[in-house]
């Protein structure tokens, strides 16, 4: 067969794709210039169908015609498409039947069998792919099969060796005659080869394999194969004699004699102005040039642009920039599915079964758009919002029964809920088919609403039909699997399959390196050169080292590594204007540009003394849009104490006794809390925290306070037992929780005897617990016919008859120490919340204090002032500060130091960049 292949020695190939299909066009029409303008009785094989245009066009400039009937222009996997044959058995089958004798097998852990059972097929694939026999029949090509993996067992003693072959063999058994798609696609080369005629031409095409070689030659007996690797005409481009010399080490002499001599013959650099290297200072910046060289290529007129995606997290970022600043890739290598939020919804329901329903995992599930996508946007946002209300006030950790409970009230939170419950009885638990657990996720989406979210995304589209056409070839396979090897199985199947937005049409194309072979662009971007990205790791197998596969006839690293050189080479030669990328820091540590890149730039620096390193570095992004810079000035210059006011309308019309605490304390910590209302959400706390401990605490003795009003005449210990008993069944639930809630428990259970001894001594100076967790509202009187409602919660109100009637006391609980409530006293008035409780009574009390419920001893803590007094200021102060903010006051962020370290909207104010 003749072949027109690489040639090696002082005249270098000239390795252009257009010079290829130019030279390979001007055959073509000169071996058939007596049928022209008819040339479709011919075929022609091309690496990708990208090429088959410019094939088109070159074929006519040779021919010299504007018209020609074109020849079949194909690729080989296309052309086997023709042949017919068996349906082949789907991978997913071959895995799933793998799986199962390799669990019979006993040979590796569970965990791993989904993984090994994927790498035995692809080895399988490729010991059948390396096979260079063409039998005539399928019945002779299994017996050539079974011969050859019988050889190969035999040939070493290698465990892998014989797990191969009983494998094999196993699966073979249970197809029934069926035939992989390795298999299928070597029958239907052997009947092409048998069947040709016509004469066949191939262009570019670098990796062959063994059997892809074999077709050829055996076509080769019947019809005339010309293969077109590379052009030996002479040209005047000396780039693949300088790749050549700077890459061949078997070159005569080293590196720098390579280079001097080189320039002897090439006064000027075939690489000026063509290629540019670029180290950058991490991830972000290296996107950030890849984005602003593209949008600077894209206003210079050019139509063709290329990025090669070494690195795939640069390419992400790349892309979010550029569509920031509209411009859409087309991404031609795609994204794994388990990337796509189409798949992180399916994930995060299956996480939130997994979790029991855990809050964090069930509300990232219901924020998700895909969720309850059937329901209207603004009633399932207002389901979601007051559910995790409740979730994060009642503090709630896990358990939909315990959702459901605490959702009776709030009817849309509760529907969501219940469908909730039947999505999860719908997928169940119980061990099944892998088929039936697709169509059991299947229904458990469609009963939430995700099938229907899914079926209006592109993404989503993909998934469902993937999810579909996996239930359908796994439907003849009934081995069961639990829910953990479904996971397991499910997870890889998305980590396999690549999503592929195939609606976008773009200049700009994220692609691989092989997809460039026969394709021309007017500028390419070679993203994440560096040495750990390019080449790349060869994916390792888990069986056979490179010696052994070697030995077997399976590609090796080195021919992929000669591939590689060839691509590379290629696409180098094919385009004028070369990008290339790297992060020269990466994580503070320096990171190696590719030793391909790396012997270039030092070749070249040798020969023309100037490396190949960019410069300057390319421009920044353009702004999307101006009025961003001029919010962002405005913003980076207002680094002074900030002193915001309220327009009058958004002043608000109620304040409670912490907001009027954090008023006094910060009037801008008051302004982002209660104003814009930035209060940060309840933290759901699986822990119990100190300030649920003191709720516990007021529960606790409410319900001993309405139990046994008054103690006096009753037995102390029966009183403390009883107590107890009420405290253990209050923290019952956050020990089932979390066992060290016990803690905290006893903490308190410590103090039960102290509280129950200073109980019955203010009983005996007259005091009589009357009520508590009392809500409380006054409306004050402002200025201008304005009304402010004070609101607020007694902790507890108690009573004493004395000669002019009974007067009243005000008591709020504290889990504080006595000491740290004095300084909160201190100085008198800064401190409103006694005072606000008083007001709230609508009566003057006779006394109001803190009770101290930390310490041996249970103490009272009261301000030294008079409470009417200090009650009247409270009320005139506020007025008066309410009157100022409904004038526009300004509320300048004057926090102390104390106040300051525990505020949440410290990083609002920006405190710590004041000026």
């Amino acid at each position: 067969m003749p072949r027109n292949g690489p040639t090696s020695g002082t005249k270098p190939n000239t390795w252009s794709g257009s010079a290829l299909i130019e030279a390979a066009a001007g055959e073509i029409v000169a071996r058939h210039r007596a049928a022209l303008p008819n040339l479709a009785h011919l075929t022609i094989l091309v690496p990708n169908l990208h090429a088959a245009a410019p094939l088109g066009q070159a074929l006519c400039r040779a021919a010299g015609v504007s018209t020609l009937l074109l020849p079949r222009v194909t690729t080989l996997k296309n052309l086997t498409d023709t042949a017919g044959g068996p349906e082949a058995l789907p991978d997913s089958r071959r895995q799933a039947m793998l799986y199962q004798a390799l669990r019979g097998k006993n040979w590796f852990r569970e965990a791993d069998l989904w993984h090994i059972s994927a790498e035995l097929a692809r080895l399988f694939d490729e010991l059948t792919r390396s096979l260079t026999q063409l039998p005539a029949s399928a019945e002779d090509f299994a017996a050539l099969l079974e011969q050859a993996y019988q050889a190969r067992s035999g040939a070493s003693l290698q465990f892998e060796a014989r797990l191969v072959h009983e494998l094999w063999h196993a699966m073979n058994a249970g197809t029934e005659g069926s035939m992989d798609g390795a298999a299928l696609y070597h029958l239907q080369l052997m009947q092409l080869a048998r069947t040709a005629d016509a004469p066949l031409y191939a262009i570019g095409l670098a990796d062959l394999s063994p059997v892809e070689t074999a077709f050829l030659e055996a076509y080769a007996e019947l019809q005339p194969v010309r293969l077109f690797h590379s052009v030996d005409a002479e040209t005047e481009d000396a780039l693949p004699a300088l790749l050549q010399a700077a890459w061949d080490a078997s070159e005569a002499g080293d590196i720098r004699s390579r280079a001097i001599a080189f320039r002897s013959q090439h006064a000027v650099s075939p690489l000026r102005d063509r290629i540019a290297l670029f180290g950058a200072h991490g991830l972000e910046q290296e996107a950030q040039a890849v984005a602003a060289k593209i949008c600077r290529w894209l206003a210079a007129g050019k139509s063709e642009i290329a990025v090669i995606v070494q690195d795939r997290l640069v390419a992400r970022r790349a892309r979010a920039l550029l569509e920031r600043y509209g411009v859409l890739v087309d991404d031609e290598t795609g994204w794994t599915f388990s990337t796509t939020s189409a798949s992180t919804v399916v994930m995060r329901w299956l996480d939130a079964l997994g979790s029991r329903f855990h809050h964090l995992d069930l509300l990232d599930l219901l924020k998700s758009p895909f969720v309850f996508a059937d329901l209207g946007a603004a009633e399932r946002k207002r389901a979601v919002y007051r559910l995790e209300q409740l979730i994060r006030s009642r503090g709630v950790v896990s358990h939909l029964p315990r959702y459901l409970e605490l959702a009776k009230e709030e009817a849309e939170a509760a529907v969501l809920l219940r469908r909730l419950d039947q999505a999860q009885a719908a997928l169940g638990r119980k061990s099944r088919p892998l088929s039936a657990w697709l169509q059991s996720l299947l229904d458990s989406l469609e009963i939430i609403g995700v099938t229907q979210g899914l079926a209006a995304d592109i993404a989503g589209q993909q998934l469902l039909r993937l999810l579909g056409r996996l239930q359908g070839e796994l439907a003849p396979e009934k081995a069961g699997h639990s829910q953990r090897e479904w996971r397991q199985w499910l997870n890889q199947q998305l980590e396999a399959a690549t999503f592929r937005d195939e609606t976008i049409e773009s200049p700009v194309v994220f692609t691989h390196l092989a997809a460039c072979r026969l394709r021309r662009f007017d500028a390419v971007a070679i993203a994440g050169a560096d040495a750990a990205h390019l080449p790349g790791q060869d994916r390792e197998s888990v069986f056979f080292n490179q010696s052994v596969r070697a030995q077997l006839g399976l590609a090796t690293h080195a021919a992929a590594l000669r591939i590689f050189r060839q691509d590379l080479g290629q696409l180098l030669a094919s385009c004028n204007e070369i990008w290339i990328s790297w992060q020269a820091r990466k994580n503070a540590e320096p990171n190696l540009l590719s030793p391909w890149f790396e012997r270039l730039d030092t070749f070249h620096e040798l020969a023309y003394g100037a490396g190949l390193s960019a410069h300057p570095l390319p421009p920044a992004l353009p702004a999307a849009r101006p009025e961003q810079d001029e919010v962002g000035a405005r913003f980076a210059a207002n680094q002074s104490q900030p002193r915001p006011s309220l327009p009058e309308e958004r002043v608000p019309q109620e304040i409670s006794a912490s907001g009027y605490n954090s008023l006094v304390a910060c009037p801008y910590q008051y302004f982002a809390r209660h104003a814009l209302r930035l209060n940060e959400l309840d933290e759901v706390r699986p822990a119990l925290e100190k300030r649920d401990y003191g709720e516990y605490v007021h529960l606790i003795l409410q319900r001993f306070h309405q139990r046994h009003p008054v103690l006096a005449g009753l037995d102390p210990e029966r009183l403390t037992q009883d107590l107890q008993a009420i405290s253990d069944e209050v923290f019952a639930r956050a020990i089932e929780a979390d066992y060290l809630s016990h803690a905290w428990a006893w903490r308190w259970s410590a103090r039960i005897p102290a509280y129950i001894e200073w109980q019955l001594a203010r009983e005996a100076e007259g005091w009589r617990w009357n009520e508590g967790e009392l809500w409380k509202t006054l409306a004050i009187p402002l200025e201008g016919e304005r009304t402010l409602t004070l609101k607020g919660r007694l902790d507890r109100v108690d009573t004493a008859e004395t000669g002019q009637g009974t007067v009243h006391a005000v008591l709020d609980y504290k889990t504080q120490s006595r000491e740290s409530l004095r300084k909160k006293l201190e100085p008198p008035g800064e401190d409103v919340q006694l005072a606000v409780y008083a007001l709230l009574l609508g009566k003057p009390p006779a006394e109001a204090a803190f009770v101290a419920l930390d310490g041996d001893e249970v103490r009272k803590v009261a301000p030294a002032e008079d409470i009417a007094d200090l009650s009247q200021a409270a009320l005139a102060r506020l007025r008066e500060l309410f009157g100022h903010l409904h004038r526009g006051a300004p509320m300048p962020a004057q926090g102390t130091a104390e106040v300051c370290a525990y505020c949440e909207m410290r990083g609002l104010c920006r405190k710590d960049y004041w000026g």
